[in-house]
This record gives structure tokens, C-alpha cells and sequence, in this order.
């Protein structure tokens, strides 16, 4: 029995410290870099248009209009101080499009982030959560090693190699996203065409009519 304990605990361990290695083997930093940098650019388009960024006054400026918080203890903040929030947003967009100061940035971008979105539950979609699990995980990443700023000023940084699980957090994250988004969609409403109704109605989709 303790051949087999013993025999069963070596297999584990061959396997954990492959799947280490793999993780860990060094991968080519283009396609991180150029992921976030069409991710910040995304995110400086979104801002505007889903987060509100270009009517803040009237989806947060009216002390009075009823909103959704996740936390019943969280308050809207006063006018100006959401606009700083969203100020802070449109910056920390801006330094991971450019990969400027890449750690900061994407704090200054998902912390605001995530409050805006905890703030009100009216507005919640499953690409919010996406935007903002994928600023976590980018944030933990050597995405900044090609084509940022701060590869230019670092140059240890300059075209360096990342750890393979930089990709494979993403791509895991994406698969769990359309895999279940697809079951979802196995149900009679989007089968029989029901929830596209309002949906194709929707501005972008305007070059398919």
C-alpha cells in the first residue's frame, strides 16, 4: 500500500512541476503587448458611450434620481467628484493603451472601474464584468515588455520575454466566458429569436442590415 501511496504522490508531483514549467516557460511579449493595447484604446471608446463618460451629468448629477448600489452602505458621490473618478478612468485607460507606468495604470483604471460598476446595478452587463476581470488580470501581467512606453525608457523591459501563464489566464478566462455564454443561449428565447429583438435594433449593428 505504501508502494502505491508513494507511486500515486511521485505522478502528482512529475505532473504539478510540469504544469509549473510550463507555465513558466518564457513566450514571445508581442501579442500581450498588442492586447493591451487594444484593450486601453477599447476602453477609452467605452468610457464615453456604456460607462457614461460623455453624460455624466445626467446619469450621476441629479442627487435625486433613484439608483441600484450593490452595497446598500455605498452613497453616489457629489458631481465633481465623480467626474474626478472618471477622470482618473480616462488616465488610467490611456497608460495601459501606452503601456506608461502599466502597474499604476491599470489601478487608476480598475479601481474607479469597479466602483462605477458596484454603483449602480441597472447598468450591469456581462461585458462590465469582462472589462473589469480583464484589468485584473492584465494588471498582474508583463504586458507592458512590448510595445509601451515603458519599454522604451526600461530597456530591460524592452521586448522581454513573459511567463506563458500571462496568455493562458486570459485565454482561460475567455473560453469560461463564450462556453457559458453558449449554453446560455441553448434556451427558446434566443433559439426562436426573442432576445435579439431589441437588441438588433442597436446602432452597431447597422452595417448587417
Amino acid at each position: 500500500m505504501d508502494k502505491i501511496t508513494k507511486m500515486l504522490y511521485r505522478v502528482r508531483s512529475t505532473k504539478y512541476d510540469d504544469l509549473v514549467i510550463y507555465m513558466y516557460q518564457p513566450t514571445d511579449p508581442s501579442s500581450l503587448g498588442i492586447i493591451r493595447f487594444l484593450f486601453g484604446f477599447l476602453m477609452l471608446c467605452d468610457l464615453p458611450e456604456e460607462r457614461g463618460g460623455s453624460d455624466i451629468d445626467i446619469r450621476w448629477g441629479n442627487p435625486k434620481d433613484c439608483h441600484f448600489p450593490l452595497f446598500p452602505v455605498m452613497v453616489i458621490p457629489a458631481y465633481p467628484w465623480m467626474c474626478l473618478i472618471y477622470l482618473m478612468m480616462w488616465v488610467g485607460a490611456t497608460g495601459i493603451m501606452l503601456g506608461y507606468k502599466f502597474r499604476i495604470s491599470t489601478l487608476l483604471f480598475g479601481i474607479p472601474y469597479w466602483y462605477i460598476l458596484l454603483l449602480d446595478k441597472s447598468y450591469w452587463n456581462n461585458h462590465s464584468y469582462l472589462f473589469g476581470i480583464v484589468t485584473i488580470l492584465l494588471s498582474g501581467s508583463s504586458a507592458n515588455h512590448y510595445f509601451s512606453l515603458d519599454g522604451y525608457f526600461e530597456e530591460k523591459r524592452k521586448n522581454r520575454h513573459v511567463p506563458c501563464w500571462n496568455y493562458f489566464i486570459l485565454k482561460y478566462q475567455f473560453f469560461m466566458l463564450y462556453f457559458l455564454a453558449g449554453l446560455k443561449k441553448a434556451d427558446m428565447e434566443w433559439l426562436e429569436g426573442y432576445s435579439m429583438q431589441s437588441l438588433g435594433n442597436h446602432w452597431i449593428f447597422l452595417p448587417f442590415r
